[in-house]
């Protein structure tokens, strides 16, 4: 029995489900359109959710509307297509400081352990004597 043709799909183009074999033996895809659903969040909060599989919703957009109505168009606006709200596309807010090089820092001083960007980093021990 030979192997199915399989189609390449590209990022961003709607994912599609293959339909059995017709007597020819080829069988003929048909794209899956998202589905978006408004959900109320709390304290006056609506955000838009993606649902790929039924009962597997995830939040996925920086959308939060305070009205139904926002939210709908938002809904109305993904499904034709338009991609999702990033409000900080290079994620600089989630960015964590740079450590410390240990060239700067000074064993001796420290009270207790530092990660730095090499690795940890711990006090050395006062020599007496």
């Amino acid at each position: 029995m030979p192997a199915p043709e399989f189609k390449t799909q590209i990022p961003g183009e709607p994912l599609a489900t293959t339909t059995p074999a017709t007597s020819t033996g080829a069988t003929t895809q048909t794209p899956v359109v998202p589905t978006y659903t408004a959900k109320h969040n709390g304290g006056g909060r609506w955000k838009v959710w993606y649902t790929p599989t039924e009962g597997h919703a995830d939040w996925f957009s920086d959308f939060i509307g305070v009205s139904r109505e926002e939210a709908e168009a938002e809904v109305i606006r993904l499904t034709e297509g338009g991609a999702p709200l990033v409000l900080d596309p290079l994620r600089t807010l989630d960015a964590k400081p740079a450590s410390q090089a240990t060239s700067t820092l000074d064993a001796t001083t420290l009270k207790q352990p530092v990660l730095t960007g090499e690795g940890w980093l711990c006090p050395e021990p006062v020599v007496k004597g």
